[in-house]
């Protein structure tokens, strides 16, 4: 059975969230929706047509682990990951992996600010795109109409 293109994302995000499920609601909800957002400008920017260039850009993002730990980080120490989908009762949370020490000034999440980089390289293209097209339009004048001379 194959997945179509949302399927593939929709399994993804839904991965995501089962490893997030030890952040609170609000802030796991708003994580997933810039997550989806963040997916489908990477989708349209690089003309994703099939699945396999599908799953290439949900690879570059991490496994869904990878994604989640990353979250988990950015939440802080109060929050810890829950391992995935399994049966019976939930194990005991386990700590995020540890990770070199991040500046103070390093709040916003690195897809955050590769989603803003990229609104602004597409408004940069279109702005130098108008500019060329206004030049070129300008040089269409019609030809000069023929001189009419009198033979007499």
């Amino acid at each position: 059975m194959s997945m179509n293109r949302t399927d593939v994302v929709g399994e993804y995000l839904r991965e995501v969230e089962l490893r997030l499920s030890g952040l609170p609601l609000l802030q796991r909800r708003e994580l997933l929706a810039d997550l989806e957002t963040h997916i489908a400008t990477l989708r349209a920017e690089q003309g994703a047509q099939s699945e396999g260039e599908l799953i290439e850009i949900l690879e570059r993002l991490g496994s869904p682990e990878v994604v989640a730990a990353a979250a988990y980080e950015e939440a802080g120490p109060r929050s810890a990951p829950m391992p995935g989908p399994m049966p019976g009762p939930m194990p005991a949370p386990v700590p995020p992996p540890t990770a070199p020490a991040q500046s103070a000034g390093s709040g916003l999440p690195w897809w955050l600010i590769g989603l803003v980089a990229a609104a602004v390289l597409l408004f940069l293209v279109g702005c130098v795109g108008l500019m060329f097209f206004a030049q070129t339009s300008g040089t269409d004048a019609p030809p000069p109409a023929p001189a009419i001379t009198r033979v007499g």
